[in-house]
């Protein structure tokens, strides 16, 4: 009972540390894991976000931003927390990361009906001109496997409907994301088909260099309880139904 007893007030301190923190929280605009709904930040990230600060009472602002600027800042000021972002080995040397919150592919989209006529034609995919967004995973892995990324644009939207317009061959991006860019572009998600994906990956939140340990401990803390408590999973249905669910949460349930 002690032990419990104790257990319990070290994790009222550590929230109590971390409120008194304040945290500079961005999201991107990639619906459905965030993006601005009626001129307020939404998603599944965002939702799960708040639901940890309710848990840690604390109210810091979630903003949607640009990715690029939102690394920026991670990378050169402390108490950012960036609400979705995959795990390398190169951003483990300035990021903490909390997590897994989802799987995703990182995936090459094409117009319906250019996979078949490439492999008819043996045609090399690397040699083809590439999209993504900037600054983002779905450029840097493609590019160190070879392929020819040469357009890189702010939003999923824009590179969707750069696709659409032929600007380039194959667009990169997660498979959670393209449904909704390209139909908030004004298409629809049969237009394109899969070509080939690459690596799968995990997003975690990630906390910048200098943010107080009691802070990245405290929301580490308050994610694994909505895991275990079903609280995470309510949300990830909400928002991600068709997609898999991270192994520490499926074991979970």
């Amino acid at each position: 009972m002690n032990l419990i007893r104790l257990v319990c007030a070290l994790s009222w301190l550590l929230a109590g540390m971390a409120a008194a923190a304040p945290l500079k929280i961005y999201g991107m605009d990639s619906a459905p894991v965030s993006f601005m709904n009626h001129g307020q930040a939404d998603g599944f990230v965002v939702e799960l976000a708040a639901a940890i600060q309710q848990r840690l009472g604390q109210h810091d602002p979630i903003e949607i931003v640009p990715w690029a600027r939102a690394n920026t800042l991670a990378l050169t000021e402390p108490g950012v927390l960036l609400l979705s972002i995959v795990r390398t080995r190169e951003r483990e040397h300035t990021m903490h990361f909390v997590g897994p919150l989802f799987n995703t592919w990182v995936t090459a989209f094409a117009l319906k009906g250019k996979t078949a006529e490439w492999q008819r034609d043996h045609t090399d995919l690397h040699k083809l001109r590439a999209g993504a967004r900037r600054g983002s995973i779905f450029v840097s892995l493609p590019i160190a496997q070879g392929y020819n990324v040469v357009d890189q644009t702010n939003t999923s939207i824009t590179a969707a409907k750069m696709l659409m317009n032929q600007r380039f061959d194959l667009w990169f991006d997660g498979e959670e994301l393209y449904d909704d860019a390209l139909r908030r572009a004004g298409y629809q998600p049969g237009d394109v088909e899969v070509a080939f994906r690459l690596d799968p990956m995990q997003v975690y939140f990630a906390f910048s260099s200098g943010t107080p340990a009691a802070t990245v401990q405290a929301w580490d803390s308050a994610l694994g309880e909505m895991k275990r408590d079903g609280s995470f999973l309510k949300i990830y249905r909400k928002w991600l139904p068709a997609h898999q669910l991270p192994a520490d949460a499926a074991l979970s349930h």
